[in-house]
């Protein structure tokens, strides 16, 4: 679906990246599946990286670094067999180089950060093989990410973990936050691990971990200023603007170094409330960071990590599409328990001939033709304009200390102890609905905390080597203590006033070892394989309470409900692999075969209403990876080619449900309404990840990834408590009380296809007049479906796939200063497509979407001193 043509200068992507992007203004093409349609990717990349007819001039790095790193006496010889610049992850909590981790990895440097303007998980989206972030029907800034179909159910623990600095970030027992705003600021890598991480990561990384590292103290006096503004695409003039600081000092010469950060973000929003004028989907933050490192001496390094951010923005907003009429007909009657009342004449649904549901939005919409006219008004005016009931925000509060020490004992052993303190408090309000009708809406009128999290970590790991070297290993435990209040306030149904409340307090202590041994060491023709077998026992507790009360009208008690639930669980989650490394002078190739079994813990549904449901079990994985790491020469062009194939095995599924109550013996026919966890069934997932880099000549490198999902459902059958009928596989509306079939629903998050393609050269200028980078970016998201029911019972679940184009001209030391300045643009093409789906259909009884943002081009400018 297109809205428009493009302005001259857009339509087609003329050669040379600054007119690529000096011409991003107007309006253009919007559509659900955003392929290229007259700019096909081939030509793009064509006419923005083709190589030069002659070989550039060698005045320009080898290996490109960040713009605050160039320096001329950086800028030596080519030697005489290039290579790819080697990177160090700690995937395995040690450092080594990834090209010798038998685990499938994909790590973005700072450089790549900047590049690419990477500011939050959410940019990552397209980059990634296997990788989705999406809001999960919540809030836009709610970064859920998934791996190989792994991630978080509305309600329950998260299957990807967000680690900042080896500890995890706080995440929000109800909704699926997992820390706040800024956390990219400053780091020195993004590692993305796939697959269970049960051992060495623990549980809750079903789908893999996302490792924020940031950058820390460096001898030497160094700093940044930097300073940015960024114009949207949009009715009105939408810009933004940002503000960095980072200055790195050694405050006991190379013994006690400090580098402290700040960074400051605020953008307008995109989406327009006709009525208020208020700007929904905007930004508004700021984070400060402190970094420690002390070394009393070679043998003893203690890194002491502090930092904290305060977002306030004006909320999401999404938008209205379409009411669910036979759904809300049959859901009004029963939310004040006459629904028995409407079948007692025989083949004749007296809710549908009445018209009850569409009497009450009547009224209280109001509407005339229940709620057509307010589905008109909103398609009148378009994507980027609503007029909706609430007062949308968004505040968000995080922060943390984490102390990492190292004492060396040895040449071979190495204690390290990681221990932390983690804060998040988030209030919102949020109008689900999108319309003026106070459908479903999360009103909090007090601004109240809906989740405020306290935790605190404490792990103790021994590495070290044995037997000569051929023996590493790694031996410790971990607790880790979270207490988790909050009170949820909302309009649901146009009359019902719902207030829910919880506290909980969830424990964990895990023990956990893992060892590699190479095999050469007991024969050497089996030199270069190693076999690495790792297991970790985890105890976990979940206690706490919960209470759930909904007034109709402000005087008809419906719900009155609180109760007390614990639930505990002992896991063992383990690993088991082979690797081979087989080097040559112009090779090196990692083969590796592994299979790990990990676990998702379980816990309690603070808005279950049915006491057998008040908490749920753990789900669990059986992964199954093969894999190749390897660097070579092609006519002497380096080549770096990683791929993974996989199969992971997943059961007792934790998958969030509509319930419905009437307590025995009760004299109130009104139904409890609430929200439940069910362990469902097995399904399998599979697929194939690629991650290629080749660099063509010195200062240039071309980066493409794949990955292929396949993902299905075995047995996915739940107990059907629900207020209304639902529609299953079957095709038929099971009635509450009865099992209700799934099996057939294409399984979430997982786009069968993902790619993307990037390329980067500096342009053979000068190096007394700086440095200039060129890099531009294709990624491509396939479809993908976001809900549990089959489509026929949840419309717009499917979300179209999507093309992106994003590109930055950076120049570095400009006129030999220490100045630099970057030019950047994202989704060039102003694609507009949905990404996310309220999944209300058979809940609260509509349809309505949230949008991509526009095209956004920016200028930053940079000061930086070594």
């Amino acid at each position: 679906m297109r809205t428009g043509r493009a302005r001259a200068g857009t339509g087609r992507y003329i050669a040379g990246l600054l007119a690529l992007l000096l011409g991003a203004h107007g309006t253009a093409p919007a559509q659900d599946a955003a392929a290229p349609e007259d700019d096909g990717l081939d030509a793009l990349l064509t006419d923005a990286l083709a190589r030069p007819s002659t070989p550039p001039s060698t005045d320009y790095p080898v290996v490109p670094v960040a713009e605050a790193e160039i320096a001329p006496d950086t800028l030596e010889a080519a030697p005489a067999r290039r290579q790819i610049e080697e990177i160090v992850v700690t995937a395995r909590r040690a450092e080594e180089n990834i090209q010798d981790v038998p685990v499938a990895i994909s790590a973005m440097s700072a450089d790549d950060l900047r590049r690419e303007q990477i500011n939050s998980a959410q940019d990552l989206q397209g980059r990634v093989p296997s990788l989705v972030v999406n809001s999960n029907s919540q809030m836009r800034n709610t970064e859920t990410p998934t791996i190989r179909g792994q991630g978080a159910t509305f309600g329950s623990s998260p299957g990807v973990v967000i680690y900042m600095g080896e500890v995890p970030l706080p995440s929000d027992p109800v909704a699926n936050y997992q820390g706040g705003p800024g956390k990219f600021f400053d780091l020195s890598n993004v590692q993305i691990l796939k697959g269970s991480q049960g051992t060495l990561f623990g549980r809750n990384t079903t789908g893999g971990a996302l490792l924020l590292e940031p950058r820390r103290p460096e001898e030497g006096w160094s700093g940044a200023l930097r300073g940015g503004m960024v114009a949207l695409d949009g009715a009105g003039n939408l810009n933004g603007r940002s503000y960095e600081a980072v200055l790195n000092a050694p405050l006991i010469s190379e013994r006690l170094l400090a580098r402290v950060g700040s960074q400051v973000y605020q953008r307008d929003g995109f989406t327009r409330d006709v009525v208020t004028g208020k700007d929904y989907d905007s930004k508004d933050y700021w984070m400060g960071r402190l970094g420690l490192l002390w070394q009393p001496s070679d043998l003893v390094e203690n890194y002491l990590l502090a930092y904290y951010a305060d977002s306030h923005d004006n909320g999401t907003a999404m938008v209205f599409e379409e009411i669910n009429r036979e759904g809300l007909n049959r859901a009004i009657p029963g939310a004040i328990g006459i629904g028995n009342l409407t079948q007692i004449i025989p083949g004749i649904d007296l809710a549908q001939t009445a018209n009850l549901g569409c009497l009450a939005l009547n009224f209280f919409g109001p509407s005339t033709n229940c709620g057509q006219d307010i589905a008109d008004e909103q398609a009148a005016r378009g994507i980027r304009s609503v007029q909706i009931s609430g007062d949308p925000n968004d505040i968000l509060k995080t922060g943390a200390v984490v102390d990492k020490l190292r004492i060396s004992l040895g040449d071979s052993l190495s204690v390290v102890n990681i221990a932390s303190f983690s804060t998040m408090r988030h209030s919102y309000r949020w109008d689900l609905d999108g319309s003026r009708a106070e459908i479903n809406e999360f009103i909090n009128p007090d601004d109240m905390y809906e989740a405020d999290i306290r935790t605190f970590t404490e792990e103790l790991q021994f590495q070290g080597s044995a037997m000569g070297g051929a023996l590493s290993y790694i031996v410790g435990g971990f607790y880790e203590d979270t207490e988790a209040i909050g009170r949820i306030v909302a309009k649901s149904l146009l009359f019902v006033d719902v207030d829910q409340r919880y506290d909980q307090q969830k424990r964990s202590l895990a023990g956990f070892a893992q060892g590699t041994y190479d095999l050469g060491d007991v024969f050497a023709s089996l030199s270069g394989l190693s076999l690495t077998l790792g297991a970790r026992h985890t105890r976990d507790r979940t206690s706490g309470n919960a209470s759930i009360t909904q007034l109709a009208l402000g005087l008809l008690p419906l719900v009155d409900k609180s109760f007390q639930a614990e639930v505990s669980s002992a896991e063992w989650t383990w690993t088991a692999g082979l690797d081979y490394k087989l080097d040559t002078d112009a090779s090196h190739t990692l083969l590796y075969g592994k299979v790990s079994r990990g676990y998702k813990t379980g816990g309690i549904a603070p808005i279950s209403v049915v006491p057998e449901r008040y908490t749920y079990a753990p789900e669990f994985v059986l992964n199954y990876e093969v894999g190749q790491k390897s660097d070579f020469d092609v006519l002497g062009v380096p080549v770096r080619l990683n791929t993974a194939l996989y199969y992971t095995d997943y059961t007792d599924l934790q998958k969030a449900g509509i319930d419905a109550y009437v307590p025995p013996n009760s004299v109130n026919p009104v139904p409890e309404l609430g929200q439940s966890i069910f362990n469902v069934g097995s399904a399998w997932v599979s697929g194939l990840e690629l991650d290629l880099t080749i660099e063509p000549w010195q200062g240039a490198s071309l980066t493409g990834t794949y990955g292929y999902t396949r993902a299905e459902y075995r047995d996915f059958k739940l107990d059907y408590t629900g207020a209304t009928p639902q529609l299953d596989c079957t095709g038929e509306e099971i009635e509450s009380g009865n099992v209700v079939d799934f099996t057939c629903s294409p399984f979430q998050t997982t786009p069968e296809h993902q790619f993307s393609v990037s390329g980067r050269s500096f342009l053979p200028i000068d190096p007394s007049r700086g440095y200039l980078e060129a890099a531009l970016t294709y990624t491509w998201t396939d479809t993908q479906y976001s809900a549990s029911p089959p489509p026929d019972a949840e419309p717009g679940a499917w979300l179209p796939s999507f093309g992106l184009l994003n590109a930055s001209l950076t120049w570095s030391r400009i006129m030999g200063s220490r100045l630099s300045m970057q030019l950047f643009g994202t989704n060039l093409q102003n694609r507009i497509w949905r990404i996310s789906n309220s999944n209300q259909w058979n809940l609260t009884y509509f349809k309505a979407s949230m949008w991509s943002e526009p095209r956004i081009v920016g200028l930053n400018l940079s000061y930086d001193w070594e």
